[in-house]
């Protein structure tokens, strides 16, 4: 997600036409692409890589969970595997914003384009026992690596110019990564089943291409020149020390980031379950359901800097995640397909508009040096929330259905906009840009 407010984007700011909204859309469009014009070879790379290892992973978001219930398991079955999917996540969070400053990063890109594909291909073919928790595990160890490996590669592949655009380009990549994905694996279950008589086969071979396309990521990053870590990575502070002086705002960054991250584990992980479920969709359909929850998510990301420029981002946070909590108690309470459709896809939205201006606060919030660190803490305040809440998240819809762990979902979003706002009201100044953050006075 874009910073609101770097330097190298307030000259841009100030130049936007004042006109009719086709000139501001023009404007738009003509200054993504002077910057997307100013991208290294490194970094077209590496977007072109993400793009197959996001295929994989739509595969994984889409149909795991289907894939298994068909298999027999249970809810709660589910919801352990995909806590351990997160512990990995979580476990790696620290030692990799420790580790990957301090090497190549080409070399964690290669490791998860074998790694990463490796596991879900095991995952999705061993018999049911709890090697698949083993398979899991590894999985979300390795996306950490490589989710985190992700912003020092950016610094030392960019410059103050184009940069935040690469990172606003790396996360819409993963979107549409996930609505392709999300609508050819969805398509190609239902067309295999037909051919193979076997839903479960279907399944398989739909995520042996998956998979197949994440190992084809290796080709590009192959094909990436390493950089040395970069100044600012050599430069990260991540001392014990820091972390003592520093407890308190951190404490205040981490804690409404795990709660709303614990809200989501609960139901989030389990929509495509609750649209088979309630509603008897099936794979396609849910499929295209996701994709274009996807698309919604996709102007979100668009839309985020501009509401957080207009609002502030504290108020952007609070003001999306409370909007998006009537849909939420739509979709626990209604029997209505298209009520709890269009539901899924505004509460998507507003989510994921809000989510990244959390995390990219933080990173306002900081001095650079304090960047990795900070970036480790909310990846593990998300992972570790989700390693949680995804397995009480199962055992509540296997014993209670999709009701109770919604409402749940629902007190912790509000929890967590009464948070941010207590904590952090007085962070921001208004100026003639747009919202300037006031870094605290312990800095």
């Amino acid at each position: 997600m874009t910073s609101p407010h770097p330097e190298a984007s307030r000259e841009a700011i100030q130049n936007i036409p004042q006109g009719s909204i086709s000139a501001r859309v023009k404007y738009f469009f003509s200054d993504y692409w002077q910057n997307l014009k100013l991208f290294s070879r490194n970094i077209r790379l590496y977007l072109a890589g993400a793009f197959l290892i996001g295929l994989t992973f739509a595969a994984y978001q889409l149909l795991l969970n289907l894939y298994l219930r068909d298999q027999g398991m249970s809810e709660s079955f589910i919801g352990r595997i995909l806590s351990l999917g997160a512990l990995g996540m979580t476990l790696a969070a620290i030692p990799a914003a420790f580790y990957l400053r301090k090497i190549r990063l080409k070399k964690v890109l290669l490791v998860t384009a074998i790694v990463y594909p490796s596991a879900i291909l095991v995952l999705t073919h061993l018999p049911m026992s709890n090697w698949l928790l083993v398979c899991s595990f590894l999985a979300g160890l390795s996306l950490t690596f490589y989710r985190i490996a992700a912003s020092p590669f950016f610094m030392r592949n960019t410059t103050p110019k184009e940069r935040t655009y690469v990172f606003s380009m790396s996360f819409g990549t993963m979107l549409i990564a996930s609505m392709i994905g999300s609508i050819v694996f969805g398509w190609m279950v239902s067309y295999l089943t037909g051919i193979l008589n076997s839903e479960i086969a279907a399944y398989q071979w739909t995520f042996v291409f998956s998979v197949f396309l994440g190992f084809a990521a290796v080709i590009p990053f192959m094909m990436i020149k390493a950089a040395d870590p970069s100044k600012e990575d050599r430069e990260a502070d991540l001392s014990l020390n820091l972390l003592k002086r520093q407890f308190r705002l951190y404490s205040k960054l981490f804690i409404p980031y795990f709660m709303v991250g614990t809200g989501a584990g609960l139901i989030i992980p389990f929509l495509n379950i609750y649209f088979k479920d309630r509603f008897g969709q099936p794979p396609d359909k849910i499929g295209l359901f996701y994709t274009l929850v996807n698309a919604t998510m996709f102007l979100g990301i668009l839309a985020g800097p501009v509401l957080a420029r207009k609002l502030g981002m504290i108020r952007a946070i609070v003001s999306t995640q409370l909007l998006s909590i009537p849909f939420m108690v739509v979709l626990a309470f209604t029997h209505s397909l298209p009520v709890a459709f269009a539901a899924f896809l505004i509460r998507g939205a507003l989510m994921n508009l809000g989510s990244p201006i959390g995390s990219n606060f933080g990173m306002e919030m900081v001095g650079q040096s304090e960047h990795a660190l900070v970036n480790a803490l909310l990846t593990l305040a998300w992972t570790g929330s989700w390693m949680i809440s995804a397995q009480v998240g199962g055992s509540l819809i296997e014993h209670y259905g999709y009701t109770l762990p919604l409402l749940l979902a629902v007190g912790l979003y509000i929890v967590s906009s009464l948070m941010y706002f207590w904590f952090f009201k007085d962070s921001e100044k208004k100026t003639m840009d747009g919202f300037v953050v006031r870094m605290p006075a312990n800095k």
